[in-house]
């Protein structure tokens, strides 16, 4: 979608990768993303996301929202840390919270009610709670 293309014609899922090829999959994604994105133009021109047309910083916020999201979900899964960048995962809670409210969720909006979480809880364990997940 940075790159100008059809999001919706895109895999959602990654075929072909040997099973010690993830990491290097992973970087050369993560390294057109960010050249992707990195003009103003590209973060404020309209592009056409799954969940509707947006400007692209709001496109690539909600995908970074995803990745964090789901890496919370197997970090915790898998009894590893889920608190790691507080300034990123402040930043993706701050948009969440202004793009999703807190009612209505559920039917067409894919989340749960928000959790609460004690004040003093991490940003990603807040994230986590705002989006409906148990922490």
């Amino acid at each position: 979608m940075g790159e100008g293309g059809d999001a919706l014609a895109v895999a959602p899922r990654a075929d072909g990768v040997p099973d010690d090829g993830w990491l290097t999959a992973y970087r050369t994604a993560s390294s057109r993303a960010r050249a992707a994105w990195a003009d103003d133009a590209t973060l404020n021109a309209l592009v056409e996301a799954p969940w509707g047309k947006v400007p692209g910083r709001i496109a690539l916020s909600g995908y970074v929202q995803e990745i964090l999201t789901h890496g919370w979900d197997l970090a915790r899964a898998t009894g590893q840390p889920t608190e790691l960048d507080p300034e990123l995962a402040s930043w993706v809670l701050a948009v969440a919270r202004q793009i999703l409210p807190p009612e209505p969720r559920g039917g067409e909006i894919p989340f749960a009610p928000p959790v609460p979480v004690p004040p003093d809880a991490g940003p990603y364990t807040q994230l986590a709670a705002w989006l409906g997940r148990q922490p």
